[in-house]
């Protein structure tokens, strides 16, 4: 019996253009609230840009932001786990030590409340940004933020590099400096989001297993990149979308038939919900 549903938001729920069928979901999502299958959506990015996507939704579901260092039932925070200040500058300090400036094309720092990026960031990077976290701060030196003077706990630290850049070669040599509590997982866009090790989106949902006393078999998940590997190893009901990678495919039990663009997450839900 499925319980709950876990959906990856860009490249699997989300077409390219960040739209989904609203009026198809609407009548699916009432279909999985009267069997009480509750609805996740799981991303790398903030639960403010997911709670916007959802607007109608957001008391009757759950969200996992930031690959799984927050977790929100409904509004209400459940979980989150939290980067130290001296932990976060440390790991700035050994990115600006292995990486020319030039390979870097943006660092950002996500928290509760919002994100924070430096202020010399180029318009046009600072509105594609937005797309993914929301609200988006401006600041003067990195070395100098701290959680005290925003008022926010972090989170996370997202690292991009240029495209053009070879990513797998930058990300292979980002794991050798990274201290043995953090860990980095590829979100996509030329992007490492960097966390504690213990916060991913199968931690995400093992919160909210143990609050609603759900079973790795009653869950079903969807995701498309190597963020999602962790929730696609821990149910036989795991779905990698038709445009993910051969490694992503290979690593689920499912692979839907229709990619993202075409509503596989939706077209797969409607067989498995009927």
């Amino acid at each position: 019996m499925i319980k709950m549903v876990v959906v990856d938001m860009d490249g699997t729920f989300l077409r390219d253009d960040r739209t989904y069928d609203t009026s198809r979901f609407n009548r699916l999502f009432k279909q999985m609230k009267a069997q009480q299958i509750r609805f996740v959506a799981a991303s790398g990015s903030q639960f403010q840009r997911l709670q916007k996507k959802f607007p109608a939704y957001i008391d009757d579901m759950d969200f996992i932001s930031q690959n799984g260092a927050i977790v929100h039932r409904g509004q209400a925070l459940q979980r989150i786990f939290r980067l130290e200040d001296g932990v976060l500058h440390d790991l700035i300090g050994r990115i600006q030590a292995a990486y020319d400036p030039e390979m870097i094309g943006q660092l950002l720092i996500a928290g509760l409340n919002g994100s924070y990026i430096s202020n010399q960031t180029d318009p046009q990077v600072i509105e594609m940004l937005k797309h993914y976290y929301r609200p988006v701060f401006l600041v003067d030196h990195f070395e100098t933020l701290s959680s005290q003077t925003v008022q926010d706990q972090f989170t996370k630290l997202a690292l991009s590099f240029y495209p053009g850049t070879d990513f797998q070669e930058m990300a292979a040599k980002l794991a050798p400096i990274l201290p043995p509590e953090l860990a980095a997982e590829n979100s996509g866009f030329n992007t490492e989001m960097i966390g504690l090790k213990v916060a991913n989106k199968r931690t995400g949902i093992a919160t909210l297993q143990t609050a609603y006393d759900i079973r790795d078999d009653e869950v079903v998940t969807f995701g498309d990149n190597e963020n999602d590997l962790p929730m696609l190893a821990m149910t036989p009901h795991s779905y990698a979308m038709q445009n993910a990678s051969a490694l992503i495919q290979q690593s689920a039990h499912h692979v839907t038939t229709s990619d993202n663009n075409h509503d596989g997450v939706l077209e797969t839900l409607s067989q498995l919900i009927a």
